[in-house]
C-alpha cells in the first residue's frame, strides 16, 4: 500500500471530507471541533462546494460554539454569515466572561469594538429606562390626563427601570416590556395604556440600539473577513 500524505491535515478530517464526499450518512451530529477541522480542511484545498456545506452545519450548531471561537473562522476562513450572530452574542455578554482566550479568538480589534458597543448600549438602556414614552394625546376614556400622566411615569420608571437596570438580572427589551404590562397602572386610562402598549410593541425605543449594533457589526466584516 502506498497512503497519501497530506501534510497538516489529520486523518480523522480527511474521513470527514471523504464521508461527506461519498454521501455516507452520518448517524449523530458533528462536533464542534469536527467542525472547525472540517472547515480548516475545505479552506486548505479550496473545497468551495463542501465548504458551503460545512458552514451550513456550523450555523446550524451555532449554539454550541462559544461566539468568540465563531469569530475567530469567520475571520479565518472568510465566512461572512457567522460574524453577525456572533458579534450581536458578544455584544449581549458581560465583559467580565469574556476571558483571555476569548479576546485572542476574536482579536484586539472585534474585542474593542464590543467593549463600545457595550458601553453605548448601556447608555442607551440608561436613556430609555429612565424617559418614558410621552402620552401626546388621552384616549377618549381618560377622565384625569394629569393624573394619567403621573402614574404613567411613575410606573414606567418603577416597572421598565427597575426591569432595564436591575443590576443582578437585567432584562431584554421584550421581556421587560412583557413584565411592564402585567403591572397595576392607577389612574392611567384603559385607553391610554392600550395606545401606550402598541407604542411599545413597535419596539422604537430600541431600534437605535439594534441599528447601532447592525452598523458597527457591518463595518468590521467589511474590514476584517475577505471574501476570497
Amino acid at each position: 500500500d502506498r497512503p497519501i500524505r497530506l501534510d497538516g491535515l489529520s486523518r480523522e478530517t480527511f474521513e470527514l471530507f471523504l464521508e461527506h464526499t461519498f454521501g455516507r450518512v452520518r448517524t449523530g451530529s458533528y462536533t464542534t471541533d469536527e467542525l472547525s477541522r472540517f472547515l480548516h480542511f475545505c479552506d486548505m484545498y479550496q473545497c468551495r462546494h463542501t465548504q458551503e456545506f460545512v458552514v451550513h452545519r456550523i450555523f446550524t450548531a451555532r449554539f454550541r460554539f462559544h461566539p468568540a471561537q465563531l469569530i475567530n473562522l469567520a475571520i479565518k476562513y472568510h465566512v461572512r454569515t457567522i460574524f453577525p450572530f456572533a458579534f450581536q452574542q458578544l455584544a449581549e455578554t458581560p465583559i467580565s466572561e469574556i476571558t483571555h482566550a476569548h479576546r485572542e479568538l476574536m482579536g484586539h480589534e472585534v474585542f474593542l469594538n464590543i467593549v463600545y458597543a457595550q458601553a453605548a448600549l448601556d447608555h442607551h438602556r440608561r436613556m430609555v429606562a429612565a424617559e418614558e414614552p410621552k402620552i401626546l394625546m388621552h384616549s377618549s376614556d381618560c377622565q384625569d390626563p394629569t393624573g394619567c400622566n403621573e402614574d404613567w411615569h411613575a410606573i414606567w420608571w418603577n416597572g421598565m427601570g427597575r426591569f432595564l437596570l436591575d443590576a443582578r438580572n437585567p432584562q431584554p427589551y421584550s421581556d421587560a416590556v412583557k413584565r411592564f404590562k402585567e403591572l397595576k397602572f392607577g389612574r392611567v386610562s384603559e385607553g391610554c395604556k392600550e395606545l401606550m402598549f402598541k407604542l411599545l410593541d413597535q419596539g422604537a425605543a430600541f431600534h437605535h440600539a439594534e441599528h447601532f449594533i447592525s452598523e458597527a457589526c457591518h463595518l468590521l466584516v467589511e474590514k476584517l473577513v475577505f471574501e476570497p
